[in-house]
């Protein structure tokens, strides 16, 4: 880098130019110029494109192998590091996308289960209860504590009253009606009664 900065110098001072005047000419501050020409920095592409121009000279009679003071060995092994260093970072975002990805799946798979098991839940609570239709009123036994521990007879909305009625009855009426655990039950002239203790009216 030193030899490049010398080489900057001595074709500036051709041209019998001072570093402001450089600086002025590619809006850039004289502290820039200096830093290039005494090898602690170096100009990007574009500025050396400009600085060939502006001194008339080629970009390779600006840079080249000598100038730059390069090692042909040095160079290569740091293209090597390089190149290794960029497909690390290629394999890390890589590995990053997959992570990602599986934990997005893994969460979609666990609500889809939790989905299902409350799903399945309410599927297997469906057998406990059976659902008629055109119910007008109901006649239940209730304890002390307000627990219905029986069914006792239904009027149906004809009249039609049926004593102690079982699900073999209601369904011999057609008054049973069958709803999606996932559906809206508030049916019109629907009830819901415990298959548990309508079972206790077939003994």
């Amino acid at each position: 880098m030193i030899e490049f900065g010398s080489t900057l110098k001595k074709v500036r001072l051709a041209q019998g130019l001072s570093q402001q005047q450089v600086a002025d000419k590619l809006n850039l501050t004289r502290q820039t110029i200096s830093k290039w020409e005494n090898g602690r920095g170096y100009p990007d592409f574009e500025n050396l494109i400009l600085l060939s121009e502006l001194y008339g000279v080629t970009i390779d009679q600006l840079v080249n192998r000598r100038t730059l003071n390069l090692d042909p060995v040095q160079v290569l092994t740091m293209n090597k590091k390089r190149e290794k260093a960029m497909w690390l970072t290629r394999q890390a975002k890589i590995l990053v996308s997959t992570i990602a990805i599986l934990l997005i799946a893994y969460v979609g798979i666990t609500f889809a289960r939790s989905t299902y098991d409350t799903y399945t839940n309410n599927i297997a609570m469906m057998p406990y209860f059976v659902y008629v239709k055109n119910v007008k009123t109901v006649d239940r036994t209730i304890t002390k504590e307000g627990l219905i521990t029986s069914v006792d007879a239904i009027t149906l909305k004809n009249g039609e009253r049926i004593v102690r009625p079982t699900v073999a009855k209601l369904r011999k009426r057609g008054l049973l009606v069958k709803i999606n655990p996932w559906r809206d039950d508030s049916e019109q002239n629907v009830q819901s009664f415990s298959k548990k203790m309508l079972a206790r009216n077939e003994k």
